[in-house]
């Protein structure tokens, strides 16, 4: 969603997809043009005539056009030929086993937090820790995070190169904040005191329909994606930082699920789960029937290019108690521990993973890059404000059971913001299902 996911439309997320395909894209990109070939040339190709095979789910349906663009420059310095499959991401996990399990595995992959370390532990990955500390990265290690670095790391093992970060945006409808007479909020209470004043305001002036707020809580738009971040605010976390004890029935997570379903159940500021889905909420948010928004940074390009008749903003998600952090899973560049490109397959990791490709990919998707020297602003104020938010990122830290984890967190925070069962009921149970995950072999 995800970057456990990066969106689809934006991610996650990761981990967060949807949009594109149900069955594999496959295509050959390949420039429309070729240089002149000449001795001096063919020489200076180290690996003419390699063809790596690259298995990616996208990020928006212009991707795979936007490969076609992209490849032809590393393909004409290297010799390489790149064959890229689209790998849908609601059925990511299904295509991905197979393809690894096969004697033909993608040489590169993009990864997200929930499924590198799966993954990897299975020795599906290399190890890229001998490669980000060799001679030919040197110039470039020190300009990613050490955080960033140690979210991805498990037991000492790289399984992947970090690529985006995500982070997720609050947009405000700055005219209904006007109208209302209240400021943008920046806590939790006072989230919820705004987003009723406004669907008074509104009610009161004729605008009816109005709703106060909305990020998903469900298990299809990836509501664990939009709400941990609340429990890290929290102090609290799913896993202990040992990753063998569930903190499910935590009380740091049950009171963030609380407030969840506090907002749905009694202060009434956000629909009913169901009633409108994660791109549903968007449509009313351009049309002004919603005054807050908590969504992916991608939507700014949406919004902008929508020319929405009010004013808009976006700002860090509110926290609790004062205190908050960015929430979201990391993508990776993984090499298959199979292929027998493994030299070429590095090469296009490296390519994938410079500043320039970082500034040029991000831009056009809204994620941050891994790498400090990179800038995917252009020039967008509101995104170069978004990628200042990682200076508080305290995102997703990949393990082998996470993903596991996660869908029995999800489907508790379903349960409890259903206004049909308690927190302490659904929670227990995710507390039962995600000790017993992290209990098998």
């Amino acid at each position: 969603m995800f970057l456990a996911v990066l969106g689809a439309t934006a991610l996650v997320v990761g981990a967060c997809g949807g949009g594109g395909s149900t069955t594999p894209d496959t295509q050959a990109v390949v420039a429309d043009t070729q240089a002149p070939v000449t001795e001096d040339t063919v020489a200076a190709l180290p690996f003419e005539g390699v063809t790596l095979t690259f298995g990616k789910a996208p990020h928006g349906e212009d991707e795979k056009a936007n490969w076609g663009e992209w490849l032809p420059e590393f393909e004409a310095q290297t010799g390489i030929k790149v064959e890229l499959t689209q790998v849908p991401w609601d059925q990511l996990e299904a295509l991905y086993t197979a393809n690894f399990a096969s004697d033909t595995p993608y040489d590169v992959t993009y990864q997200t937090s929930t499924h590198l370390t799966l993954f990897g532990e299975r020795g599906t990955f290399e190890d890229l820790t001998a490669r980000i500390n060799g001679a030919d990265f040197a110039g470039d290690l020190p300009n990613f995070p050490a955080g960033v670095l140690g979210a991805s790391t498990y037991n000492n093992k790289l399984y992947g190169l970090p690529f985006v970060v995500g982070t997720t945006a609050m947009f405000a409808n700055l005219d209904m904040l006007k109208s209302a007479g209240v400021e943008v909020p920046t806590s939790d209470v006072e989230l919820v005191a705004a987003a009723k004043a406004i669907i008074a305001d509104q009610k009161a002036k004729g605008n009816k329909g109005v709703l106060g707020f909305y990020t998903p809580r469900t298990v299809a738009d990836y509501g664990w994606y939009f709400t941990l971040q609340d429990v890290h605010n929290r102090g609290g976390d799913f896993l202990s930082a040992d990753g063998k004890t569930a903190l499910m029935d935590s009380k740091e997570v049950k009171e963030s699920a609380q407030f969840a379903a506090d907002m749905i159940c009694k202060d009434k500021v956000q629909p009913a789960n169901g009633l409108y889905n994660r791109e549903a909420a968007i449509e009313l948010f351009k049309a002004g029937k919603l005054a807050f928004i908590q969504d992916e940074p991608s939507r700014v390009k949406t919004f902008e290019e929508a020319v929405l008749p009010f004013a808009w903003d976006i700002y860090m998600p509110v926290g609790h108690n004062g205190k908050a952090t960015q929430f979201a899973t990391t993508g990776h560049w993984a090499i298959s521990a199979k292929s027998k490109n493994a030299d070429a397959a590095w090469e296009l990791v490296k390519f994938l993973s410079s500043a320039a490709f970082n500034s040029t990919y991000n831009q056009r998707y809204g994620f941050v890059p891994a790498r400090l020297d990179a800038d995917a602003s252009g020039g967008n104020e509101k995104l170069a404000r978004n990628a200042s938010w990682v200076a508080v990122w305290d995102g997703l830290k990949t393990s082998p059971k996470v993903s596991q984890l996660l869908d029995e967190y999800a489907k508790a925070l379903e349960a409890a913001t259903s206004c049909k069962t308690s927190v302490d009921d659904a929670f227990a149970s995710a507390q039962k299902g995600a000790t017993e995950a992290l209990a098998q072999g």
